[in-house]
């Protein structure tokens, strides 16, 4: 099993983490430069985008599908609520996805050259992770004794933004929660550098 990946993703962190906390061996193949056309980096994804899961001959697009994937092959007691229909979860869910896509368009834009402070795109994809963040911080996930995907998708939205920096983090129940989150071991193994 392979995963294309880049370190910092924090979509592919997800997926690393899952495979961490269900103790899953993969190979992880580093797709260098996430803001690079060459379709050689991307392994089969023909979206050039990581991560990607390529499990004997099945190949596996975008992070909760392969959380999905995983879970059904190697969970199926689905510990971590990785399959959830809960629509209050999903809905958490959809909101962390869209905060972290907006904030790798920003990033993205930025390291090919592009002014992002110059186009009104930017400017509401902005406002969009801080709206994002704000609806998240007035809902605060509860400590449970097993954490669940939505955990892991929190500590991979909130340690790639401190990396990155590229709002304000002023919101004290996700600083907590992340934290909390971060300090497992198979969640610390992935943090990003």
């Amino acid at each position: 099993m392979q995963l294309h990946y880049t370190p910092r993703s924090h979509f592919a962190r997800k997926v690393r983490i899952v495979l961490g906390a269900l103790a899953i061996p993969c190979e992880l193949v580093d797709a260098g430069n996430a803001a690079g056309s060459d379709p050689a980096q991307f392994g089969p994804n023909p979206l050039l985008k990581v991560p990607t899961l390529v499990d004997g001959t099945q190949v596996v697009f975008e992070s909760d599908h392969i959380a999905a994937w995983l879970v059904r092959r190697h969970d199926p007691a689905d510990r971590f609520n990785v399959l959830t229909t809960d629509v209050d979860a999903l809905n958490a869910r959809a909101a962390m996805n869209g905060i972290m896509a907006a904030e790798a368009e920003l990033l993205l834009a930025e390291r090919t050259g592009l002014d992002t402070r110059a186009h009104r795109r930017f400017d509401k994809m902005r406002e969009a992770i801080r709206l994002g963040l704000e609806w998240l911080e007035a809902r605060p996930t509860a400590v449970t004794a097993v954490p669940t995907y939505h955990d892991f998708h929190l500590v991979s939205l909130w340690d790639h933004f401190a990396l990155y920096d590229v709002v304000p983090l002023d919101y004290p129940h996700l600083r907590a929660h992340a934290a909390r989150i971060d300090e497992l071991p198979y969640v610390a193994a992935t943090r990003p550098v």
